[in-house]
């Protein structure tokens, strides 16, 4: 896809009254590129790779990507109680490795910036709790890691126990838990 294309699915995200963090989170890249994309601040932009996901939009591509995930989960671990999957883009996966893995659902809320005020993460009341049980973190893409950090974070204060995160791509996000990926990108 090309730079003008995103500046402009940018500029449309804004018109219709996302963040720029959540329009980070739309077009799946760091907030710093977000922020570029719509200021244009400098003649370069960050250093940051854009991931197209179209493609996975039919619910049966999207089940052979869980499938693919939730076999590198159970490799590793057996004992998944709980799939948290991150709000947005990871929903959906989550929801599909969590069936795969015959395990509860739960949905993770990132911590969000509405002008000044810092509002913070939080998993959803209306899916399954994770006090005392195993959990595994699904997202599509984990690129600094902040995100999961929180949700890992959050998961501990609520008595759940993460044992690692699984994404589709793996941009080089630092967490200290293993990460299960499918496709891990390195810019040389």
């Amino acid at each position: 896809m090309k730079i003008e294309s995103l500046v402009e699915r940018a500029r449309r995200l804004k018109e219709k009254g996302l963040t720029t963090e959540e329009i980070a989170d739309e077009l799946n890249v760091s907030f710093e590129t977000a922020m570029w994309l719509l200021t244009r601040a400098t003649e370069s932009p960050p250093s940051d790779i854009y991931v197209e996901w179209r493609n996975l939009s039919k619910p049966s591509r999207l089940r052979l990507v869980a499938m693919a995930i939730a076999d590198m989960v159970s490799e590793s671990y057996s004992d998944v109680e709980v799939v948290v999957g991150i709000a947005t883009s990871g929903i959906p996966l989550a929801s599909m490795v969590a069936e795969e893995l015959s395990a509860e659902f739960a949905i993770y809320y990132p911590r969000k910036m509405r002008g000044d005020v810092v509002k913070g993460g939080l998993l959803s009341e209306n899916f399954a709790k994770v006090n005392g049980k195993q959990c595994v973190i699904v997202d599509d893409v984990i690129s600094t890691g902040r995100t999961i950090s929180e949700a890992i974070e959050v998961i501990n204060a609520n008595n759940g126990k993460v044992v690692c995160v699984a994404v589709m791509a793996d941009k080089g996000g630092r967490v200290d838990l293993p990460v299960l990926s499918l496709l891990r990108i390195t810019r040389i």
